[in-house]
């Protein structure tokens, strides 16, 4: 399948939201695309089957680390954003995607976020911090699009 001009940037936390992305195989093919993930070694067993950059991961919880790992994440989000030149950011969050989120709005590339598939009755902070960022805010379960106003509920998205 030829591949449009539209360049997609995933980006995701390793684990459970990485598997979420990776379910988005047609995507992939159908554009050019970029994953960034957590640079931990589970990814990095990953880079050579797919086009890979990484950010740094949050090993420490919600400590004071995790928010110089946050501003460390701005930093190097920067030189993927200038190479990479996405057209829109898909993300499933969760705390590494907020920067690159951030950086996005503010360049002007669309930003679409899919809360996790687990995430039925509860928000997820990540999707709570990304939210006001986001131009399409998807759910996959009707009862969480009551905890986002602008949400848009699609039923089971992989």
């Amino acid at each position: 399948m030829k591949k449009t001009n539209k360049r997609i940037l995933f980006i995701s936390s390793a684990g459970g939201h990485l598997a979420e992305v990776l379910e988005m195989k047609e995507l992939r093919e159908k554009y050019e695309h970029l994953i960034v993930t957590e640079d931990v070694e589970t990814t990095r067993s990953l880079g050579h089957k797919y086009n890979m950059k990484y950010l740094k991961p949050d090993m420490e919880g919600r400590g004071f680390s995790y928010y110089i790992n946050i501003l460390l994440n701005f930093y190097l989000s920067i030189p993927i954003l200038w190479k990479f030149r996405p057209t829109i950011i898909i993300t499933t969050g969760s705390h590494t995607a907020f920067p690159m989120c951030v950086l996005a709005y503010m360049l002007r590339i669309k930003v679409v976020y899919i809360l996790s598939y687990a995430r039925v009755n509860s928000k997820a902070k990540s999707a709570t911090f990304i939210y006001p960022f986001a131009n399409l805010f998807l759910v996959q379960w009707e009862s969480a699009q009551r905890l986002y106003n602008k949400s848009i509920y699609r039923g089971s998205l992989f």
